[in-house]
């Protein structure tokens, strides 16, 4: 199944925060890296508006060529940092332990609806631009999104430890 990584990302996610105690999540490291919150709240904002581009994208019928790609290999690379655009980067409001597990709860339900209500031919030949790696069809921005979130689980590690 396409999306099984995402999926397996996500409850990897949750079970770090299970562990993990309130006051640990606006810890940071160092002030240039995220805290635990952040990195949640980033990964609530670019699902959300991942999802929200693969509908546009499906209902204006902008076709896509999907190109064969290691985007697990790709996003796993951590030696190339990533500026978030003004538009995912976490507010630095510091939510709660249940705030964050609600906002993780409503964007994977975005997902979901989505996965149920497109095609297997919508999902490989519609999509939009990512900005470093180019066009993606919805069926990869799917994968995406997984391989997104272990990247900042990583992060979450490294910030707790």
């Amino acid at each position: 199944m396409y999306y099984a990584k995402t999926y397996e990302a996500r409850e990897e996610l949750l079970h770090l925060l299970d562990g993990l105690e309130e006051d640990k999540l606006h810890d940071k490291k160092s002030p240039e890296l995220w805290s635990v919150s952040e990195n949640v709240e980033h990964l609530y904002l670019i699902e959300n508006k991942i999802v929200n581009g693969l509908k546009k994208a499906i209902q204006a019928k902008a076709t896509v060529e999907e190109k064969d790609l290691n985007l697990e290999k790709m996003l796993a690379n951590r030696t190339y940092k990533v500026q978030a655009p003004e538009d995912i980067v976490p507010s630095g409001h510091p939510y709660t332990k249940a705030e964050l597990l609600q906002m993780l709860e409503q964007s994977r339900a975005n997902l979901n609806d989505f996965i149920q209500d497109v095609d297997d031919t919508s999902l490989q030949s519609y999509g939009f631009n990512h900005r470093w790696i180019g066009d993606l069809s919805a069926q990869q921005w799917v994968q995406l999104i997984g391989f997104h979130e272990r990247r900042h689980i990583d992060q979450i590690k490294e910030s707790i430890q």
